[in-house]
């Protein structure tokens, strides 16, 4: 059995919309045992609905929530019962395959992650990897996408390591590693991404060199190193530019196109909808930490919640 303990607040939607989705992961694996951890008060109506699987589920009562606006460093406290800080609490503690999900700050999950579960050995900082389709099995692994804004070279090569060992455990062998700039010559960029350029190039990574932004999701690397920053900047732009892209083909096929034709282009678009539904294709992943956590979108909704608790079990 694979157990997961998932954090129900912090996000934009209500945890009734979290529990949906944990309860269809639920219903599609048999192998799964979910615990929620957050205010009973806004679970019980969902469970209630769900009593055919009340053996493979059940509640951490706690209703302190940790807002975006508060210090990330509340969560880490000792007895913090911040719903983040009891979910990996209870994941330090477990015996079994098990992992963290979570839509709550995501400052506060990286450094309590650090705090209560420790740093792989050999590793200095965690980082946040999001694993972002270009085709419908295909995934690149953008790393980092949001956890250290300006980090320094060895940081960057550690990511390209971290990131490497992720596409690895993916059956990818020899993972080819780029770096994110602004253009392909080993001198562009700021004088930080020089020195990352050559770190990973003396490294013994798969490395092949710089790549910009619009090569990011041609299949061309496995693993894109970038500052956080940048990393971050790509993720929403890709979502935003998904979603327009996505709305003009619509608006057009439906202006062009009727009955059956119209039926059979609109599934076609819902077929490919992984490319652009950034609920659908799971969240980031905490590397470097000793157990398995996933940060969820904040805007995260139950078809969310349903990728990431599978993309965690299959890490676990």
């Amino acid at each position: 059995m694979k157990k997961i303990f998932l954090d129900l607040s912090g996000g934009d939607n209500p945890a009734s919309v979290i529990c949906e989705g944990a309860f269809k992961a639920l219903a599609d694996n048999a192998d799964l045992f979910i615990t929620f951890v957050g205010p009973a008060a806004e679970y019980e109506g969902v469970a209630e609905k769900h009593a055919d699987l009340k053996d493979r589920f059940d509640l951490i009562d706690c209703g302190s929530v940790l807002t975006n606006k508060d210090n990330p460093m509340l969560a880490a406290k000792p007895g913090a019962d911040y719903s983040i800080s009891v979910a990996l609490e209870a994941l330090s503690k477990s015996e079994e395959p098990a992992a963290v999900v979570s839509v709550g700050n995501t400052g506060a999950l990286i450094i309590s992650s650090v705090m209560k579960l420790g740093l792989e050995k050999g590793c200095k900082r965690p980082v946040l990897a999001a694993l972002l389709p270009y085709g419908i099995k295909e995934r690149v692994c953008l790393v980092d996408c949001g956890s250290t804004l300006e980090p320094t070279p060895e940081e960057m090569l550690s990511f390209g390591v971290l990131g490497s060992k992720l596409m690895e455990s993916r059956g990818i062998s020899n993972p080819k590693v780029a770096l994110i700039n602004v253009g392909r010559e080993d001198c562009k960029g700021t004088e930080s991404l020089i020195s990352a350029f050559k770190l990973l190039k003396e490294s013994d990574l798969n490395f092949i060199g710089n790549i910009e932004p619009d090569n990011l999701l041609t299949g061309e690397t496995d693993v894109a190193v970038s500052t956080g920053l940048v990393g971050n900047a790509l993720l929403k732009g890709n979502e935003s530019i998904g979603f327009l892209v996505a709305g003009s083909i619509m608006s057009g096929l439906k202006e062009r196109l009727s009955g059956e034709s119209l039926k059979a282009a609109l599934e076609v678009l819902k077929e490919n909808e992984l490319l652009y539904q950034y609920n659908e294709y799971g969240g980031a992943v905490i590397l470097g930490i000793r157990k398995h956590v996933v940060k969820a979108h904040g805007k995260a909704d139950s078809n969310t919640i349903y990728s990431c608790i599978n993309q965690a079990m299959m890490s676990i």
